[in-house]
């Protein structure tokens, strides 16, 4: 199976409407970054770094872009808020194996500023 289509059905179900916010949406938003988060283990067995990095990167922005859209239910705004830390520390690990603590600060200052602005709670 191609990353893409591991990743496919999250998107939809990410920009859906719960219908039962309080169990739904918990396992929607774990089950996407888990799903995306070892899709970057697999890059990582491969040797392949920047493909690596680029799924972390893409995982974090996606959740970030969730939790600040206002069209975006509640209940997953909340979660994507919740649970940002995931791709945040996968990064963390991802930039200090390759000593690039920079681009890491640079994201997590974004994700602080984002966070504050865009709180859905």
């Amino acid at each position: 199976m191609s990353p893409y289509q591991a990743l496919q059905p999250y998107h939809h179900e990410l920009a859906c409407n719960c219908l039962r916010p309080g169990l739904h949406a918990p396992m929607v938003v774990a089950q996407y970054i888990e799903t995306a988060l070892n899709v970057a283990k697999s890059f990582e067995k491969q040797r392949n770094p920047l493909l690596q990095e680029l799924y972390l990167l893409r995982t974090h922005h996606e959740i970030i872009n969730k939790m600040c859209d206002p069209l975006i239910h509640n209940a997953i705004r909340k979660q994507c808020l919740e649970q940002l830390y995931k791709p945040l520390l996968a990064l963390k690990r991802f930039y200090y194996a390759h000593n690039d603590t920079g681009k890491f600060l640079t994201l997590e200052r974004e994700a602080r500023v984002l966070s504050h602005e865009f709180n859905p709670f």
